[in-house]
């Protein structure tokens, strides 16, 4: 059983008025692996090949976390902005969001042993969570008793947060029409059920480290998109006379 380990984003530098930001990220697979041995176990006579012909059918299954966000206001400019990534000497950030994209996968897998022959067959139950969470919104505590600001300044979040909602339906439907073809829905075999786990483990550890690289680098350049001159310049200008 492998533990369960976070995939999040990485930083992205922005200039003058901070507003989005992700943690770093280290990319791993989080797994937690069922191993059923002999799961075609029903007729202690059956043939290993009858056996391995009992097994369920392959199954993978996606699933997305609803996206929720906190309210944070507590935070000066000066905090937003190093939690942002950026020094206050030279950036200011009056609002910030935060949030993690992760995902959590569980597999099970349905095993049938044959020790004299040094085989084994299988097929897998796969379910992988896709999650933005948690996510914050914050705004600069500066600017809380000035509602034009402070209002502007939420506005312009939450257009980060239609961004991080509308990559984790586009991942998850891309995960869904693809996943399964590119690990194969047919009965898998090995020498034993250790290496048979270990091969799928690799397959599937492979597949979802490009998969979520490209989703990195697709929601960085939708969420710098967001943080464009002209929006910052009408986030800027909202709240002159």
């Amino acid at each position: 059983m492998a533990p369960r380990q976070r995939v999040a984003p990485r930083n992205r530098a922005g200039a003058g008025r901070r507003c989005a930001a992700w943690p770093a990220w280290a990319l791993a697979l989080p797994l937690l692996f069922v191993a059923a041995c002999d799961a075609g176990r029903g007729n202690p006579l059956a043939s290993f090949e009858s056996r391995c012909a009992t097994l369920p059918a392959v199954r993978f299954d996606i699933v997305q976390v609803p996206v929720t966000y906190a309210e944070d206001r507590s935070q000066s400019i000066a905090e937003l902005t190093i939690r942002g990534g950026n020094t206050p000497a030279t950036h200011t950030t009056f609002g910030l969001t935060t949030a993690r994209f992760s995902h959590q996968t569980e597999i099970e897998l349905k095993l049938v042993d044959d020790a004299a022959g040094a085989r084994t067959c299988g097929t897998a139950a796969v379910r992988v969570e896709l999650s933005m969470q948690p996510m914050t919104v914050f705004v600069a505590r500066e600017i809380e008793r000035t509602p034009c600001a402070r209002d502007a300044t939420f506005a312009h979040e939450l257009r980060h947060v239609a961004v991080f909602r509308e990559v984790l339906d586009e991942a998850a439907r891309d995960l869904k029409a693809d996943l399964a073809e590119a690990m194969g829905t047919g009965l898998r075999r090995a020498t034993s059920g250790r290496e048979l786990e270990r091969a799928f483990n690799a397959q599937l550890q492979a597949y979802l480290s490009v998969f979520v690289r490209q989703w990195q680098r697709e929601m960085t350049a939708r969420q710098d998109a967001v943080d464009s001159p002209d929006e910052y310049e009408r986030t800027a200008t909202a709240c002159r006379p």
